[in-house]
């Protein structure tokens, strides 16, 4: 018995399945030697593999492999229905044949490259379709040697596979993005990337991996990046102090600031400011010009009754 992505093993045995709603439970951190689907069909259920934190909602699922900890947990008074299907690797013949699928399939191939303990995604299709209607076969029937019972499956992993490789990219830009907002809009704050990862939803080490693969850099680069850019703004388009420019953007000291500002441009904030500085000093007295058909006709006195 192997894991999904032990790919010399043909065949497929289904070990176990279940359809239920359930209004508490909390399970014990075990394994076993079946790989597993658990796809929330209503309300929402916490699982732990491997020690990370998973909540899953409505339309969506966990992939686990075979021998990886987990658990499941639903709270009291949030109960939640689940579409449960195990099953495992095997050389039996007789049972489930995944070849013909292992061989034509792009989307199963590129699945069974993941080798992943566990994976996490929205159904992008007809995954909660597909393992409806293969749970309600297997019920009737009680047997998984039917020629159905195995197009069925089939069936169900190719929209797994479908989900897992099409989410794979979707879901790291949607993570990627929110972080990004969410440095942009606090980066007067003081920003670390445990609590960057937390507001994103996912964990510190898959975060820091989207920054390098999309945007190359780390995460505290690309929060450096924003505030030098910030800093500029504010240097060349106001008349902001170095230091009030500092605190703005999220630095503690003026030194501080000084510092990473003069690693970056090679040269220290009140220099770039004379070099670059475009603010100006606007004043009209006490007139306000009005314009009319673009073209200014007159001239109003602020503070003149009317």
């Amino acid at each position: 018995m192997s894991s999904i992505f032990f790919t010399e093993d043909a065949y497929v045995m289904i070990s176990a399945f279940y359809a239920i709603s359930i209004p508490e439970f909390h399970m014990h951190t075990h394994t076993h030697g079946s790989c597993e689907i658990m796809y929330v069909t209503g309300g929402s259920c916490d699982v732990q593999c491997q020690g990370e934190d998973i909540h899953l909602r409505q339309n969506q699922f966990i992939f686990i492999d075979a021998q990886v900890p987990h658990k499941l947990s639903v709270l009291e008074g949030h109960p939640c229905a689940i579409l449960n299907i195990e099953f495992q690797r095997c050389k039996e013949e007789g049972m489930i044949d995944l070849s013909l699928l292992q061989k034509n399939s792009e989307d199963f191939q590129k699945f069974c490259k993941q080798n992943s303990p566990f994976l996490v995604s929205q159904d992008l299709r007809s995954l909660g379709y597909a393992l409806k209607d293969l749970i309600t076969f297997l019920q009737k029937e009680s047997t998984q040697k039917d020629y159905l019972a195995s197009i069925l499956f089939q069936r169900m992993l190719l929209e797994l596979a479908y989900c897992v490789n099409e989410n794979k990219q979707c879901t790291g830009m949607y993570y990627l993005r929110k972080a990004c907002s969410y440095i942009e809009e606090n980066l007067c704050e003081t920003l670390k990337v445990p609590e960057i990862a937390a507001y994103t939803g996912i964990n510190k080490s898959y975060l820091q991996l989207l920054f390098s693969r999309f945007l190359h850099c780390t995460i505290i680069d690309y929060v450096n990046q924003k505030r030098m850019e910030r800093a500029v703004f504010y240097l060349t388009n106001s008349t902001s102090s170095i230091t009030d420019i500092a605190f703005a953007i999220g630095y503690n000291s003026r030194q501080h600031f000084a510092h990473t500002f003069e690693k970056h441009y090679q040269m220290s904030p009140l220099k770039y400011r004379k070099l670059h500085s475009r603010t100006l000093v606007p004043d009209t007295g006490e007139t306000q010009y009005v314009l009319e058909k673009e073209k200014m006709v007159k001239e109003i006195y602020l503070g003149r009754e009317h």
